[in-house]
Formats: structure tokens, C-alpha cells, sequence
């Protein structure tokens, strides 16, 4: 028989381990002299030490741990996760215990064969019972619980910590304090000195989901996540980023990024974003500001879930992102309602433009005659005061409709 002593002791030492989780669950299993197993709500097993036959344990959890639905999900919760369940597989008797460890549902299976101590470890005294069993289950989810709580903790902090270092950062720093903020970033993971960017991202305030396909650049698809929560990855488990969220209204979060240069932001973000900029990369602190302003144009060049890159942005993208306040967007409205000779004469303006200013290409998409384009871009040129063959009046053109597409000249 082990003692509650005993137990506690062996357990908590094996919290010291690269791998707490595992050398929890691998000290119960020895204790028992059997198998000790994690299985999450999937059915996934992710520890597993012993000879008990994983897949089967992994049915045995689904069918009678998690399964069974409840009314009333909470009183579910709390009964699941201080009850020991037990079973059969064959010749190895299973007991569980539900626990909670990083804000997801596992439960841990401690398999003992009716040969016990068969594929057991010399140690402590093997249980002879049940009930020594769930001893050791019991001591093992308080253990895992009290971590966890330690670990919400330093969490929680370092969340802090990165916080008031963005809000720092995006205020602005002197040149003469720049090296004792590098020496700040590199309890976050960055090398001090090298290149950085910036990151401002805009998400739906409720919105949690996963990977969809995203927008990089001017346009281009790439199946990247879009949006900026950080999933199930901890922050303290993050290198090379220091950010802030903030809500900007009601209905939309914020957040502002300082990450190192080579930092997978893409894959970062997560579904439900409503735009993102990344500004180009920099190594003088001092420029954070300067450079959040040039993420918040990208930001606004973005279309409904994309990612822009400054870096990638054609220099008609960035003036008409530019272009946002209202004195801006009336100059922009005048000159297209100037242009506007009828909904015919627009339609084909900006097909023409689509078609590289190829008439009959455009008469083609707009299933015309090629005289009939020609008549109505003659329109428009009269309105214009200039031949679209001009590349300056095209420019202006084609910056006012940009204007149009992002809302900021509508």
C-alpha cells in the first residue's frame, strides 16, 4: 500500500520534467504498475506509456467518459470531472479521471493487467486495489490542476507584460533607450538588433474559428489563417512577438504586433479578420510608430479577410489607401461623378480598365460592338477633358476607383 505521502511526493517531482504532462502520467503508470494514458475529447491519446491497447482505450474514453449529453452543461462538467470511471478491456481494468490542462478536456486511464506488475517498474508498493488506484488518479489531477493554475498565472503576465511593452513601443522611444527595450524584447525571444515588423489586424470581437483561405499582397490567394488569435498556443510559448488587442468599437477587436522579421504572423492569424497590414521590416525602434502608420494603410487596402504586405503593395494601392479622410473622399467622388455619363458608360469604363484597354476585348466581355465601346469611353474622355491613351489621366482613374473599391471615396 502507498501512502497519499508517497504518492505526492513522487508525482510532484516529476513535475520538473521537459514534459510535466508526460512525467505525471509516466509516475502514475509505474506507481500502478501498468499503463498510463491521455486521451483529449477527440479521442486522441497523447501520452501513452505501457502495453494497454491505445486505440481501445482511446473508444473506451469517447463511449464512457465523454459521452452522454446533459442539460445542464455545467453540473455535467463538474460531475465528469471528479469521478472516477472505470472498465474492462480484455484483461486490463481501466480507471479515468477528467481534468483540464490548458483550457482543454483530457482524461487520464490508468490500465492495470490482471498479471499485474507485468510490464511494471520496481518502486513504490503496487496498489492492490481500486481505490489505491484512484488515490494515485486523484493526486495526479490535483497536481495537474495546481500546475495549470501556476501556469494560467505566467500567462496571464506575460500577456501583460507584452501588452504595456507594445503600448510603450507604439508611443514612440527615444534613440537613447532603444537598447535597454531590445533588452526587454529578448525575454520575448527577439535578437536584439534584428529586423522587426509591425502588425495591425482587425477581427470580429466574437469570432473564433480556423484556417481559411486568405489574401496576400495585391490579390494573390494563399491558404493562410486569417485573423489574430493565438489558438491554442500559449503566449508564453511564443518567440519573437510582443502584442497588444484592443477594442477599436463594440463589435471589433484590435491588435497592434511587434514580431521579429522571420515570426510566421501569417500562420498566427486565425479566421474571422476583417483586414490585416504588415509594414515592411526595420531595426530602429524609434520607427515603430512610423512604421504602425504604414500598417494601417496596408490595413486599409485590405479586402475582407486579407493580409497586405506594404512591400507588396503597387504604388496605386497605397495612394488610394492613403487617401481616407473626407476631404480625400469628396475629391474622389467629384472627379468619378464627373465621369458618370450613365450606367452603361460606367460599366464600360471599368471594363476597359479590367481589359488592359483593349476595346475589343472589352466588347467582347460586355457582348457589344467594338464602335459601341469606342462611343462611350468617347463619352467619358469629353467629361474628362483627356484621351484615356493618356498614362496621367488614367492614373487619376484608376486612383479615384481604387478610392471607390476600398469605401473611401463612395
Amino acid at each position: 500500500m502507498n501512502s497519499r505521502e508517497q504518492v505526492f511526493e513522487v508525482l510532484l517531482a516529476s513535475l520538473g520534467a521537459d514534459d510535466p504532462l508526460g512525467s505525471v502520467v509516466a509516475q502514475a503508470g509505474r506507481i500502478c504498475r501498468g499503463s498510463a494514458l491521455v486521451v483529449n475529447e477527440l479521442g486522441e491519446t497523447l501520452r501513452a506509456v505501457g502495453a494497454a491497447p491505445g486505440h481501445l482505450v482511446s473508444e473506451w474514453v469517447l463511449a464512457h467518459v465523454f459521452a452522454g449529453p446533459s442539460p445542464d452543461e455545467s453540473q455535467r462538467r463538474s460531475d465528469r470531472e471528479s469521478e472516477v470511471r472505470r472498465g474492462q478491456i480484455g484483461r486490463w481494468s481501466l480507471s479515468a479521471r477528467v481534468v483540464r490542462i490548458r483550457q482543454r478536456v483530457h482524461t487520464i486511464v490508468i490500465a492495470v493487467h490482471e498479471d499485474t506488475g507485468a510490464d511494471g517498474h520496481a518502486g513504490l508498493e503496487a496498489p492492490s486495489s481500486g481505490e489505491d488506484v484512484s488515490l494515485v488518479l486523484d493526486t495526479a489531477v490535483k497536481i495537474l490542476r495546481a500546475f495549470e493554475g501556476f501556469e494560467s498565472f505566467s500567462m496571464s503576465t506575460r500577456r501583460e507584460e507584452s501588452a504595456r511593452l507594445m503600448r510603450e513601443l507604439e508611443a514612440g522611444v527615444a534613440p537613447a533607450r532603444e537598447p535597454a527595450k531590445w533588452r526587454t524584447l529578448e525575454n520575448f525571444g527577439f535578437e536584439a538588433y534584428a529586423p522587426v515588423r509591425v502588425v495591425r489586424a482587425r477581427s470580429a470581437a466574437a469570432s473564433a474559428g480556423r484556417p481559411s483561405a486568405a489574401v496576400t499582397g495585391s490579390g494573390t490567394a494563399s491558404s493562410r489563417p486569417t485573423s489574430f488569435a493565438a489558438g491554442e498556443q500559449p503566449l508564453t510559448a511564443m518567440k519573437g512577438i510582443v502584442l497588444s488587442d484592443s477594442g477599436v468599437h463594440s463589435s471589433l477587436d484590435e491588435m497592434t504586433a511587434l514580431c521579429a522579421e522571420d515570426f510566421p504572423i501569417e500562420e498566427f492569424l486565425t479566421d474571422g479578420t476583417i483586414g490585416a497590414g504588415i509594414s515592411e521590416s526595420f531595426t530602429v525602434l524609434s520607427q515603430v510608430p512610423e512604421m504602425l502608420r504604414s500598417a494601417d494603410v496596408a490595413l486599409a487596402a485590405a479586402d475582407p479577410g486579407a493580409i497586405v504586405d506594404v512591400e507588396q503593395m503597387r504604388p496605386v494601392e497605397w495612394a488610394a489607401a492613403r487617401m481616407s479622410s473626407r476631404f480625400d473622399q469628396r475629391i474622389a467622388r467629384r472627379f468619378l461623378e464627373r465621369l458618370s455619363q450613365g450606367s452603361d458608360s460606367w460599366l464600360t469604363l471599368t471594363t476597359y480598365l479590367d481589359c488592359a484597354g483593349n476595346i475589343a476585348e472589352a466588347a467582347r466581355a460586355l457582348n457589344v460592338h467594338e464602335n459601341t465601346v469606342r462611343y462611350r469611353l468617347g463619352q467619358i474622355e469629353n467629361a474628362l477633358g483627356a484621351r484615356l491613351a493618356d498614362p496621367r489621366a488614367v492614373a487619376d482613374v484608376v486612383v479615384a476607383l481604387e478610392c471607390r473599391r476600398m469605401g473611401n471615396g463612395a
